[in-house]
């Protein structure tokens, strides 16, 4: 019934307001203009980074471009591995929510996390191989850019 009155609607000349018609401009410009510097890379999408100090602490915001859509009240975990090594950072907050981009079909998702100095130079020297991007029970692994 609804999608016969949509119709009359749209071929009287009115709007057709269905989500499937609708081109989110918005989504797909955070996409294409991530701030940050990309650490890590996965088929169409990857991981960008910005450090942020607020007083004494240190926070790492990273903002996920993928194919996976991200939902929890649980937080998440963010993991550097290498041969030798390993960093588990734990997000600051619980609730993440990630983004859909119908234009490129992506989704987008941004999550804070509280490091150390310790933590900073690990990252940024990119000692590690990979990243695992851990939520609930399903997780995504990037490739570290050298």
């Amino acid at each position: 019934m609804i999608s016969l009155l949509k119709t009359i609607v749209s071929k009287l000349g009115g709007v057709d307001t269905s989500e499937k018609n609708h081109v989110d401009t918005f989504t797909e410009n955070r996409i294409l203009n991530v701030p940050g510097e990309q650490i890590a890379s996965i088929e169409n999408g990857g991981i960008w980074i910005d450090f942020q100090e607020l007083s004494d602490y240190h926070f790492m915001n990273i903002i996920v471009i993928g194919k996976k859509k991200y939902k929890t009240f649980e937080g998440c975990e963010l993991v550097f591995s290498s041969n030798s090594s390993e960093l588990k950072l734990i997000s600051d907050s619980k609730e993440i929510a990630s983004d859909f981009s119908n234009v490129s079909n992506r989704w987008i998702t941004q999550v804070d996390f509280d490091v150390t100095n310790i933590n900073i130079d690990m990252i940024i020297n990119k000692e590690a191989n990979q990243v695992h991007f851990k939520f609930k029970k399903d997780s995504e692994t990037f490739e570290i850019i050298k």
